[in-house]
């Protein structure tokens, strides 16, 4: 994994555990945009993916909420 791609999913993943105040979906989105940004060329999709499974694990209740 990129560095770039490593530090955006352990941020991502911090807010997604420890600040239930933010929707899921506003983390997400901020991470894959830094992704494309900053990260590598499809390194955005690998974010997603990663952080979206991570919000069905931890925030159960909101993520089936959304769909």
């Amino acid at each position: 994994v990129d560095p770039v791609e490593r530090a955006i999913l352990r941020l991502g993943a911090y807010e997604l555990l420890y600040h239930s105040e933010i929707p899921f979906r506003v983390i997400i989105n901020e991470a894959v945009e830094l992704a494309k940004i900053f990260g590598a060329a499809e390194g955005h999709r690998y974010v997603n993916g990663v952080l979206d499974r991570l919000a069905q694990q931890v925030r159960r209740a909101e993520a089936q909420g959304a769909r």
